[in-house]
């Protein structure tokens, strides 16, 4: 068991590929089985992984030894300004984890993978010169080492350490910071009760995650493509931390192991850590102010398994976010277009014995778009010219699990 976990952690590790924006810039989950079921796992946790989103998870998945997980994701993501299309489309992503039973009431979990992201590569935006590339990445990895405990047997209460290493890269026609990496540290708490053989419910919080200041050595020009101030080399820094996440799930099973319903919510505190982010020179001070502008997204989702046979399980989710932009923060977005609001989830599982289970799902994230003026120069000089920021979705993820 400790090598497996050992593996499965630097596999993931390495290979966890920079998520896509979904709901804003978070992933709706690190595995086929999360993802067929549209995110909806707070009170009924599907796998290992779930504690990412739920510690309590680690005690309430009904395992004797031991549950492990890894899943794979390919995504496909179209985005355009005003017809102009992303170079960069397809992403790969890894999730994986592991838990553990110590005693009948105690249990420990560990699960990594990419929760957050998104990203751009625009040749040319706003004009057909190159000098409006616009170019941005943004990746979060977070790993939490995970304790559950059951003071009963209907409830599991979970705590966990959220560690995590997000990277960022950012450039524009003001500005060029290249890509860097930094720790961040948070913690999360979670439980669930079972109310009857019929209800569950389970509820999390996810502290804000206190990313370091990222260290750029770019340069920053600071009337971006016009004549006049020249571009200025230096080091530069940005404070871009990860949102505080609440979420509250009720699970449903009316028709005992045949159906199983789920319907969750979850509050995203973008308006802390998305509003506005300042860079500064080495000096400390401020030299511009990114605008992005995003609001609080609350997150409704609905998952849904039918057990036909003894052998397989189908899955189907939904997934909905109002974006965070709205049409007088284009001008401030055109490097991170989440726009997606609807998503619908496919899965299937077979269960080729009684321990080893393999799972594929299919998610759509509809088109979806904003439009807003953004400042250009013209021949007659500065001009508001209207801009639509579009963007849609395909996502299909690969899953082995392990249960004794």
């Amino acid at each position: 068991m400790k090598k497996i976990l050992i593996m499965a952690c630097a596999i993931t590790m390495l290979l966890a590929g920079q998520a896509i924006a979904t709901n804003g810039d978070q992933m709706l989950g690190i595995t086929a089985m999360q993802w067929a079921r549209g995110g909806a796992i707070v009170a009924s946790p599907t796998d290992a992984p779930s504690v990412l989103y739920n510690p309590a998870a680690a005690g309430a998945l009904g395992i004797d030894t031991v549950a492990f997980d890894l899943g794979s994701g390919l995504l496909h993501a179209e985005r355009s300004i005003s017809g102009t299309d992303s170079d960069s489309e397809n992403y790969f992503a890894v999730g994986a984890g592991a838990v553990t039973k110590i005693s009948d009431k105690l249990y420990f979990g560990l699960a990594a993978g990419g929760v957050a992201g998104l990203g751009t590569d625009f040749e040319n935006t706003i004009s057909d010169s190159p000098a409006t590339a616009i170019v941005t990445t943004k990746g979060l990895l977070k790993l939490t080492p995970t304790i559950a405990y059951k003071p009963m047997e209907n409830l599991s209460i979970g705590i966990s350490p959220q560690i995590g290493y997000q990277t960022l890269a950012l450039s524009s026609p003001k500005f060029d910071m290249p890509q860097t990496g930094e720790f961040g540290f948070g913690a999360s708490v979670g439980a669930i009760y079972t109310i009857s053989p019929v209800v569950q419910i389970g509820a999390s919080y996810t502290s804000k995650m206190n990313v370091s200041k990222y260290k750029f050595h770019g340069s920053y020009d600071a009337d971006g493509p016009m004549p006049g101030a020249p571009s200025v080399p230096g080091t530069y820094h940005i404070d871009m931390d990860a949102p505080a996440t609440a979420a509250f799930g009720v699970a449903l099973t009316p028709l005992g192991d045949f159906l199983l319903i789920e319907v969750d919510v979850k509050w995203v505190d973008f308006s802390d850590t998305s509003d506005s982010v300042n860079i500064k020179n080495s000096s400390g001070d401020t030299v511009d102010k990114l605008k992005f502008g995003w609001e609080d997204q609350y997150v409704y989702s609905v998952g849904a398994e039918v057990s036909p046979r003894d052998s397989v399980t189908l899955r189907l989710g939904y997934n909905y976010g109002k974006t965070g932009i709205d049409s007088k923060d284009v001008q401030y977005n055109l490097g991170s277009i989440a726009t997606i609001e609807h998503h619908l989830s496919v899965g299937i599982s077979k269960h080729w014995t009684d321990n080893l289970t393999s799972t594929l799902s299919y998610t759509h994230g509809f088109e979806n778009s904003v439009t807003g003026d953004v400042p250009v120069m013209t021949p007659m000089g500065p001009a508001m010219v209207s801009h639509k920021l579009k963007a849609s979705q395909d996502i299909a993820y690969f899953q082995l699990s392990y249960r004794m």
